[in-house]
């Protein structure tokens, strides 16, 4: 009863539902000023610590590393973005130097320098250092299967990013990025059989994102809409956009009921993640105004309700956080099944 008397107002005002604009978060989280007197400080110290270790040990000796990733996260904390280019560059080197030009050793301090150019709008420079990123997790990729998802994730994540970000002329390259790097890396966790991994919910995530993130693009128009719908590159034939923005909502939507049952059979997830997937997908069908898939997802919440033994205020909870969730952000834990809200996700 306590479903039906909460839904039902929902349920009447579902066009009102459907017409409103979920919120897009952004891809980098609002941060307080920093101090940069303590950071300045901080530099000083970590740069004296790496000057003994340079030499006692030598210009290029393996154990340099991480201090100097260290000495250039806090430059890139204080926006030195110049020293902590130049000195994840050194590391970066050795780490070639010592460890090979293809050791995996090395996708940690190609992060950070793509986070540094990032940080000075420098998209040039991100655009070649994903390649080489992409290129080493090749075929002479050498680590274990789980690490290469965690890195194919971040790709996925920062071409995205990139879609928001950079250029208009390289958005659709992103944009197809992303989508072609979460698709592959699902499928690569699928034949390791690692889909009961924690990261494996992020990776379908990641590509219902993109699947959105596309059909922003196609409803654009412009260049990047052209792009997207061209079934292959230099033919010039356009798919229909009205097909084209369907076909990536159902494709979208898959991946989020994957994700759910991901989260259903893995141990690394509760509750709280499971009543999440569930309002991802309300929210995915309401944002594309599919009301058939939205009555599904609504049914499946009102289940979950009546098997855990959800309180009006629980309920309450979980319903407001359909309209309430920002679809480019996971968020496995919206504290509904607690007092406090808790974040989590990627």
């Amino acid at each position: 009863m306590v479903f039906e008397k909460l839904t039902r107002p929902l349920c009447d005002s579902f066009p009102l539902l459907l017409g409103c604009v979920l919120i897009l978060s952004g891809f980098s989280a609002s941060a307080e000023t920093p101090d940069f007197r303590d950071l300045s400080r901080r530099i000083r110290e970590q740069a004296d610590s790496v000057d003994r270790l340079r030499d006692a040990l030598g210009r290029h000796h393996i154990e340099l590393v991480e201090p100097l990733y260290g000495l250039a996260r806090i430059q890139l904390s204080a926006n030195r973005f110049e020293e902590a280019k130049a000195n994840a560059d050194r590391a970066l080197q050795i780490v070639r130097w010592t460890q090979g030009l293809e050791s995996e050793r090395q996708f940690p301090y190609l992060e950070l320098i793509v986070g540094i150019e990032i940080a000075r709008g420098d998209w040039d420079n991100v655009e070649d250092k994903l390649k080489h990123y992409t290129a080493l997790l090749g075929q002479k990729y050498h680590g274990d299967a789980q690490t290469r998802l965690g890195h194919m994730l971040w790709l996925a994540n920062t071409h995205a990013q990139g879609a928001r970000a950079d250029t208009n002329k390289r958005r659709a390259y992103h944009l197809m990025q992303a989508t072609r790097v979460s698709e592959i890396a699902v499928q690569y966790a699928q034949a390791r059989r690692l889909t009961l991994t924690p990261v494996y919910p992020k990776l379908l995530f990641a590509v219902s994102r993109a699947y959105d993130m596309e059909n922003e693009g196609i409803r654009e128009r412009g260049s990047v809409s052209y792009r997207l719908r061209e079934l292959a590159p230099g033919t010039h034939i356009l798919e229909e956009r009205k097909v084209a923005i369907t076909k990536r909502y159902q494709f979208g939507r898959e991946k989020l009921l994957m994700m759910r049952s991901a989260i259903r059979d893995s141990e690394h997830f509760d509750d709280e993640a499971l009543l999440a997937s569930e309002i991802y997908l309300a929210a995915w069908s309401s944002k594309y105004e599919e009301a058939a898939d939205f009555s599904a997802a609504l049914d499946r919440i009102k289940q979950f309700a009546l098997e855990r033994g959800l309180n009006h205020e629980q309920v309450n909870k979980a319903l407001q956080q359909i309209n309430q969730v920002t679809p480019h952000r996971l968020v496995l834990n919206f504290g509904i099944l607690k007092q406090s809200v808790q974040a989590s996700g990627d």
